[in-house]
């Protein structure tokens, strides 16, 4: 059984996320169901690696580069305030990143 499902967990894993995303941005668009109780799971399962999600990732940040950087009275701060969240958010999840390394590392040692 442990073997079966170490064959099928890596076909099935994105594949259940891909599903996910797809509700998730339906979900967006519209209001019938709601779109973010599927979004996040969905990226997490579909994982970091993802080619598709890094370039979306990308997308994204130049994206509120270029909105910080706006000038009208609405959407400039608008932009920063999104911009400033950004970076708190990729700090706070590189820290988390690290404290499970170490943590991993320091009960490999022991």
């Amino acid at each position: 059984m442990r073997a079966s499902w170490a064959r099928t967990w890596p076909v099935l894993r994105p594949t259940l996320g891909w599903c996910m995303i797809g509700i998730g941005v339906l979900g967006i668009i519209l209001p019938i169901i709601p779109g973010l109780p599927f979004l996040f799971p969905g990226i997490a399962l579909v994982g970091r690696r993802s080619v598709a999600l890094r370039w979306a990732a990308v997308q994204v940040k130049r994206q509120l580069r270029r909105r910080a950087g706006v000038r009208l009275p609405l959407l400039g701060p608008v932009g920063r305030w999104a911009l400033g969240a950004q970076h708190q958010i990729s700090r706070q999840r590189r820290r988390m990143a690290w404290w499970h390394m170490e943590r991993r590392r320091r009960q490999t040692q022991q």
